[in-house]
């Protein structure tokens, strides 16, 4: 179960509304990992992501009034963070929706030492996509959104985001496919 399925209940809703610090910090205790992984996985940086995590639940404690009760309360969290995360990265990365990776992979292409066994780290792949389509595959195959609703945190068409992913999961076996190679050519000097 997503830790995002949760919510919070009507006493708890009214003392967020006042700004009971207690409320506050109980939210922030049940919600804390979640948020923080999931800015993690998008921003790739342990400082980023902490800072994101405290921006989002700044604003959803200005903003609870805006929480339409229709939905989990970890969902609108989510989006919450998410929004927070890409704008973090629009900022930093203004041609975020033009970089397909492609340099990222000439890169890894010239590395030829091999130092620590990958093979189920799946952090250490998707660091090496552009930052939009490592949101986009962590928001599609991790959290679940539609592409849809991933063209529409982009201001993009549900296209940009298939194709987006595509090209993600192509790049993602281009990497694979090259630590494959490297491991075998390894393990033939032994």
């Amino acid at each position: 179960m997503s830790p995002f399925k949760q919510t919070i209940d009507a006493k708890t809703y009214r003392r967020l509304k006042r700004r009971q610090q207690r409320a506050c910090h109980q939210i922030y205790q049940q919600f804390s990992a979640p948020v923080y992984n999931l800015a993690y996985r998008m921003l790739q940086s342990p400082e980023d992501a902490q800072d994101i995590s405290q921006v989002s639940f700044i604003t959803a404690f200005n903003k609870i009034e805006q929480w339409s009760q229709a939905v989990a309360f970890g969902f609108w969290l989510r989006r919450i963070v998410i929004n927070q995360s890409l704008d973090l990265l629009r900022k930093r990365t203004p041609q975020l929706l033009i970089d397909d990776g492609n340099q990222i992979i000439a890169m890894i292409a010239g590395e030829t030492s091999i130092t620590y066994d990958h093979s189920h780290d799946a952090n250490h792949y998707l660091k090496n996509l552009s930052p939009a389509m490592r949101t986009i595959i962590w928001l599609y195959e991790v959290e679940g959104f539609t592409h849809q609703e991933i063209g529409a945190f982009f201001d993009c068409s549900e296209s940009f985001s298939k194709s987006r992913l595509a090209r993600a999961k192509q790049q993602l076996k281009q990497l694979l496919n090259k630590q494959k190679q490297e491991v075998s050519s390894y393990e033939k000097t032994l």
